[in-house]
């Protein structure tokens, strides 16, 4: 799969409630992470994007990764507004 998107998962009690999927793989986020998301949802696109990377990209690598599936799914400014209501509805 191409592009970036996020899954909560179904029922409580999860350490991880949310996988944030980058391509083929995916990245675990705690419920405290969503919280510092959804606090961010109203930056202008760009900046919520770095802030995005910032938080769920604990390595180079990942944030290199999540940038490639950003680039990949076409225009940032789009892709940012896409995440910041998918974010607003977790």
């Amino acid at each position: 799969m191409v592009g970036v998107r996020f899954e909560r998962l179904p029922g409580e009690g999860h350490h991880y409630p949310v996988l944030f999927h980058v391509g083929n793989c995916y990245v675990p986020v705690t419920e405290h992470i969503v919280n510092e998301l959804k606090a961010c949802a109203l930056m202008p696109g760009e900046r919520f994007l770095e802030v995005l990377i910032d938080k769920l990209g604990y390595s180079e690598y990942l944030k290199e990764r999540i940038r490639e599936e950003l680039k990949k799914t076409g225009d940032p400014v789009t892709q940012a507004t896409v995440l910041q209501g998918a974010v607003r509805d977790l």
